[in-house]
């Protein structure tokens, strides 16, 4: 799961650059345990935008993952999406992958669940779709 999305953020060009985010740093008792996490920031080298957004999510289905569910965003009053977010499932997990453009910079984060896993702590997943 973990090579699958590194390599996925790599050829997407989305730069790694919140490395705290995705430390497991979660005990065994917790479902955070569960996932496996990414945030990355735009930068002056590599731009955040809708289009890495939809970069990334190519690269995951070059991998196999499955997007069964259309697209979920949300735009401003302009029709500007600045939210964004897709749910991939494949071999016993689901990923999210979300796009945001807050006011002051753009980020893409991904989470990546275990389902197996959560079912054990008791959790199940919300889904946009």
């Amino acid at each position: 799961m973990r090579a699958d999305l590194d390599t996925s953020v790599a050829d997407a060009g989305v730069q790694a650059n919140a490395p705290e985010y995705g430390e497991d740093r979660a005990p065994a008792s917790s479902p955070l345990s569960c996932g496996v996490y990414f945030k990355g920031f735009g930068t002056d080298e590599a731009a955040v935008d809708l289009a890495r957004f939809e970069k990334l999510v190519g690269e995951l289905r070059k991998r196999a993952w499955q997007q069964p569910e259309q697209r979920t965003e949300r735009k401003d009053r302009d029709g500007v999406i600045g939210i964004a977010e897709v749910w991939l499932p494949q071999r016993g997990w689901r990923m999210s992958v979300e796009y945001r453009t807050p006011p002051d910079e753009s980020v893409i984060t991904v989470k990546a669940y275990d389902t197996a896993c959560l079912k054990e702590h008791k959790v199940s997943l919300k889904t946009g779709g």
